[in-house]
């Protein structure tokens, strides 16, 4: 009997001494929602610079004109195929950076992450030949280019279609407007343009996939109400026909270009 009360106080003893021991750690385990919780601390994206920043007041980009790249050359908006590929060779060999017009206006307006020797190359109209004969030219030598569509001339009178204008999109060229009709803005009314603005704008966008941010007026046309529309229509420049390189003082609306005409050299038309 001795024995038997004997073991029970051991074991009433061990019960005692291990509920002391639970209750001593759980009084130094703090509990768990006292415990501030860290959060991850996030890092700022970082942008890579690849240029460096200048002062935007003293830029001259040259942003090339071209029209038609063909061999039957009938007037200076056609440039044979074989000096385009010289032309685009030279920039290439003289370490020219072609840029996207989407690219432009930010540079032109900051200056900021510049690369070297920056130039613009860009198409009016839309022809079938730059897509025939400018595309391949430009993909040999890995060079960026912009176009200027005239959206109700795609796939009609030597214009290249839809399935054309994708596969530049996708590959290197970038689309821009040329209005929808071609008409020369400054005999149109505010509204008429702004439509025509508006119109080609969202065609653009709808088949690309991509904003559309630059407008060229048809024969370099335009007057007060142009700039209007163009602002108002979302655009961020306007191109002219007038001669010169891009400078925002010229007017991010009223930017000039280097009209590139047969039998010109790159050398020229860069001086």
């Amino acid at each position: 009997m001795k024995r038997f009360l004997g073991t029970i106080a051991v074991v009433v003893a061990c019960l005692f001494i291990g509920a002391c021991g639970q209750e001593q750690q759980a009084q130094q385990e703090p509990a768990p929602h006292n415990q501030p919780v860290q959060e991850p601390q996030k890092k700022e994206p970082t942008v890579m610079q690849t240029g460096t920043d200048v002062n935007p007041e003293t830029l001259q980009i040259p942003v090339l004109m071209y029209h038609s790249i063909n061999e039957n050359v009938k007037n200076n908006l056609i440039t044979p195929p074989q000096e385009f590929d010289a032309q685009m060779k030279w920039l290439a060999d003289n370490g020219y950076h072609p840029l996207f017009l989407s690219e432009l206006d930010t540079l032109l307006l900051t200056g900021k992450n510049m690369p070297e020797k920056p130039i613009v190359i860009t198409f009016d109209d839309g022809y079938q030949d730059n897509y025939t004969n400018a595309y391949p030219i430009l993909k040999k030598y890995g060079l960026k280019a912009n176009i200027f569509v005239i959206t109700d001339k795609i796939a009609k009178n030597n214009h290249f279609d839809e399935a054309a204008l994708k596969e530049m999109s996708n590959n290197g060229i970038e689309m821009q407007s040329h209005t929808v009709h071609h008409q020369e803005l400054n005999t149109l009314t505010y509204s008429q343009q702004l439509a025509e603005l508006k119109d080609s704008k969202a065609t653009l966008e709808q088949l690309t996939g991509k904003k559309v941010n630059t407008i060229c007026y048809p024969v370099g046309r335009y007057n007060e109400d142009t700039k209007r529309a163009a602002e108002a229509a979302g655009y961020t420049m306007g191109f002219t026909t007038q001669p010169g390189k891009a400078n925002k003082e010229d007017g991010m609306y009223t930017l000039p270009r280097v009209r590139m005409v047969p039998g010109m050299s790159m050398q020229a038309a860069l001086q």
